[in-house]
């Protein structure tokens, strides 16, 4: 009967590559999951599976993502995280990786634990068996990074939107180290709230007397929701018996340009060591360093959901007219005002020895950002 089913999975590839593949040579393009990452920084990240010696996951996506009809997928790629781990220095390595495709019938918020119960009677088909190289690599501003893990496909994987959602199941061993944290996601699942990314921080940008400001956006209900309010807190320390009286805090949607000039802009020549703009500055809102925070009014026109806001600041002493940049910089992506369902999904175990089950978050969606390059229609 497996072998039956194979067969006319084999038979309805070739069918569909032959209508498909004239229009591939020709079209090919790619799909970031989830959907708007691919100039955009992951508001999370993972060391499964590359930064182990060994790692397991599966990868289940939304097939909404990737196309209404046939996706023909030619390779798989991934970057290195930004702003959400330690910034280490991750060394180039080579596992044995093996990649088998189904499609499913259960969609992301569904996901089990236990590997077997997310494939079913579902018959996979492997599209990758053999080493994958890992380069070394170094952060890259402004973010997102490259994707500088390829993985070419030696045979394109023919999904079809009506047969299910696509769950990659993805096997790594022969590795080593733990340094090469993978650009991912993390999507509240029960409660409405924007998506917060750091995507710059630098903890000794300062001034020539030393002082320091520092932004965080609170991730809690609410924050960053249409039509209610984005909330920027900030934290000033001054140096040399000095103040900081008032705290200037911008919001742009630019984090790549700014009057056509491209972000980040070093201001080690203006006095401000360590330091550097991230962002283009579109609204601006200057208040006493006591009021401890930035509200910011969010339109509630539904278009605006997803839409990426960037918010940095600058403190001022007035008196000894001295100023300092934050020291990080955040990006927002406007949430809506009920919590969406997740476009993908990820079960994980780090140190893969065979365990019948791995990690799933018990309250989002959380996943690797992943570019599908091939053509979709």
């Amino acid at each position: 009967m497996v072998e039956r089913h194979s067969e006319v999975m084999h038979q309805r590839a070739l069918i569909a590559m032959s209508f498909v593949f004239p229009v591939a040579a020709a079209a090919q393009s790619a799909v970031v999951v989830p959907n708007g990452y691919d100039q955009l920084e992951g508001t999370s990240a993972s060391r499964t599976p590359f930064g182990w010696s060994s790692g397991r996951l599966q990868y289940l996506v939304d097939g909404d993502q990737l196309c209404p009809n046939l996706a023909v997928i030619t390779n798989l790629q991934f970057r290195l995280d930004g702003g959400n781990f330690n910034l280490d220095a991750p060394v180039g390595k080579t596992f044995q990786a093996t990649v088998v495709a189904y499609e499913v019938p259960i969609a992301p918020g569904t996901m089990s634990a236990q590997w077997a119960n997310n494939l079913g009677v579902a018959i996979g088909t492997t599209i990758y068996s053999g080493p994958l190289t890992v380069p070394a690599a170094s952060r890259q501003y402004p973010y997102p990074n490259p994707w500088s893990i390829d993985l070419v496909l030696p045979q394109p994987l023919i999904y079809q939107r009506s047969g299910g959602n696509l769950l990659l199941d993805l096997t790594v061993t022969g590795g080593a180290g733990d340094n090469w944290p993978a650009d991912g996601f993390f999507f509240h699942g029960t409660e409405a709230r924007g998506e917060v990314t750091k995507i710059w921080e630098d903890t000794s940008c300062t001034n020539g007397r030393g002082d320091t400001l520092s932004l965080a956006v609170p991730q809690v209900a609410g924050n960053g929701v249409l039509g209610g309010t984005l909330q920027v807190t900030h934290t000033a320390t001054a140096a040399g018996g000095g103040a900081i009286d008032f705290v200037y805090h911008f919001l742009g949607l630019d984090h790549l340009q700014a009057n056509s000039q491209p972000l980040p802009i070093a201001l080690q020549s203006l006095g401000y060591p360590n330091c550097q703009q991230n962002v283009d500055p579109l609204l601006g809102q200057l208040l006493p360093v006591s009021a401890g925070q930035c509200v910011w009014a969010l339109p509630a026109d539904p278009t605006l959901v997803g839409l990426p806001l960037f918010t940095q600041a600058a403190g001022f002493d007035l008196g000894a007219g001295l100023a300092v940049p934050s020291r990080n910089s955040f990006q927002v992506r406007i949430g809506d005002v009920i919590a969406p369902a997740g476009p993908a999904q990820m079960v994980h175990q780090s140190n893969y020895v065979a365990q019948t089950s791995g990690a799933l978050s018990p309250t989002g969606y959380f996943g690797l950002v992943v570019r599908f390059v091939g053509t979709f229609q």
